[in-house]
């Protein structure tokens, strides 16, 4: 009888760690030459090798997320060719991968924007689709794919290589993509700024 608790309690802590590794929300990023990585206004990690994928956990704030990737292309101009690659695994199995739905715009290094380009209240309505090119294992980055997949795994990355345009224009471009099902602000804070304004009424 000892050993059946004992065994039980073996399998249900080995099943809950299981679940709570399984459980996780993740963003992997990986942009040539470097890259900044934000959830919900929020920096969560920033790179400067391609191939070292970052690999970031973060929660959902009222079923949803915004995410916001800074990338940066050493090579100035038609010099160099930038890509940013980026794909989202949620605890419920749902995936996303940067492809063409994601919005992009070039501007000026990340250093000097001030506009809010990362929180999940900024307008993005005026930002272009993202220049989706290569999927992942494929065109100039594919020769980095084993190395990247160390990371890129369990899932398996399906993503594609995109940019703000052209590649070999802008060095500086800005991606985000907004979680299906997200809402900005949380009701309660919407009844309290409301709340507020009638007061100071």
């Amino acid at each position: 009888m000892q050993r059946r608790v004992i065994f039980a309690v073996a399998l249900l802590f080995s099943l809950t760690i299981c679940l709570s590794a399984a459980a996780a929300n993740r963003l992997r990023v990986s942009g040539d030459n470097s890259w900044v990585a934000f959830v919900n206004g929020e920096k969560v990690g920033e790179g400067a090798d391609w191939q070292a994928v970052g690999d970031y956990e973060f929660d959902l704030v009222n079923g949803g997320a915004v995410i916001a990737v800074y990338v940066h292309d050493a090579e100035p101009g038609a010099s160099g060719v930038g890509g940013a690659l980026a794909d989202i695994t949620l605890d419920d199995g749902q995936y996303f991968g940067s492809d063409e739905s994601w919005k992009a715009d070039a501007g000026s290094p990340i250093e000097q924007r001030n506009d809010g380009w990362e929180t999940m209240d900024f307008d993005d309505s005026g930002w272009e689709p993202a220049h989706q090119m290569d999927q992942f294992g494929g065109g100039v980055w594919g020769f980095g794919a084993a190395t990247m997949g160390q990371v890129l795994n369990n899932p398996d990355c399906t993503a594609y290589w995109v940019w703000a345009g052209p590649n070999d224009v802008a060095d500086d471009i800005y991606l985000r993509f907004t979680i299906p099902g997200t809402t900005s602000v949380e009701p309660m804070k919407k009844i309290s700024v409301i709340w507020g304004q009638i007061k100071a009424r």
